[in-house]
């Protein structure tokens, strides 16, 4: 006869009554069905900060062209500021993302923001 392991499992908890078979608790309780938080994927947030902070700065630049407050080719401007548009909207909205995620408001989390 073999001899019992030693790795020391536990045997789970029933959560149903012998009687009729109805659970008691839902699977939520479950501890098998518990998913570990990620850990926060750090690149993606930096390039997401990187991108909000150029992108504001080439708003700033768009608004200096526009003001002949710096000289340069003629509508400069237009380029600065689809450029600052295209890069601000989404590294504002991953680093909105990621700083929901670390107050853990409701409704946000890691998996949100994708890996680089």
């Amino acid at each position: 006869m073999a001899s019992r392991s030693k790795a020391g499992y536990t045997r789970l908890p029933r959560d149903y009554d012998d009687d009729d078979d109805k659970y008691r608790s839902s699977y939520r309780d479950d501890p098998r069905f518990r998913i570990p938080d990620p850990e926060p994927p750090y690149g993606a947030i930096a390039l997401a900060a990187f991108l909000a902070v150029f992108g504001a700065f080439s708003f700033v630049a768009a608004w200096l062209h526009f003001t002949q407050q710096i000289l340069g080719k003629a509508q400069a401007e237009i380029g600065f500021t689809i450029l600052g548009f295209m890069t601000f909207t989404p590294g504002a909205y991953h680093v909105y993302l990621a700083y929901g995620c670390w107050k853990r408001w409701p409704g946000f989390r890691w998996d949100q923001i994708p890996p680089l």
